[in-house]
């Protein structure tokens, strides 16, 4: 005759939950957003030193237009921030607007694609889409 009992083995398989906070993704934005407005900045700075010096008038133009963009990939990126603390997905579309106007500027004036600022950005967007329910994105 066998032992046995009654009641059944049972092992507990438990995994991991990850913890998904709004207020890491919004840090992430706002810290993304805080260095694109920052590169504007001294973008500005640097056009006011060349326009004071009107040797390289050519290379004002450029500059200006390069602090244009910082500033607008800035205020998307904010506003991005802002619509998450919110708790909108639409977010993801702002961040993602963002990220197609930085690669087009950067192939329409001949620069190297940003590579950090896409990588960086398309992470945030998975995760948010990814875990849409744990930060009751709607």
């Amino acid at each position: 005759m066998q032992h046995t009992t009654t009641q059944p083995r049972i092992a507990a398989i438990t995994t991991p939950q990850v913890v998904v906070k709004k207020s890491a993704f919004a840090i992430a934005v706002a810290a993304l957003g805080s260095m694109s407005i920052l590169a504007g900045i001294i973008s500005f700075v640097s056009a006011i030193v060349l326009l004071s010096e009107s040797s390289m008038p050519d290379l004002v133009n450029s500059v200006l237009a390069d602090v244009t963009c910082n500033f607008i990939l800035g205020i998307l990126i904010m506003t991005s921030w802002r619509v998450l603390a919110q708790g909108k997905m639409l977010a993801v579309w702002f961040l993602g607007t963002s990220l197609l106007v930085d690669s087009f500027y950067s192939l329409v004036m001949g620069y190297q694609l940003n590579y950090v600022f896409v990588s960086f950005g398309l992470l945030l967007i998975w995760q948010m889409v990814k875990y849409r329910a744990e930060l009751e994105l709607s």
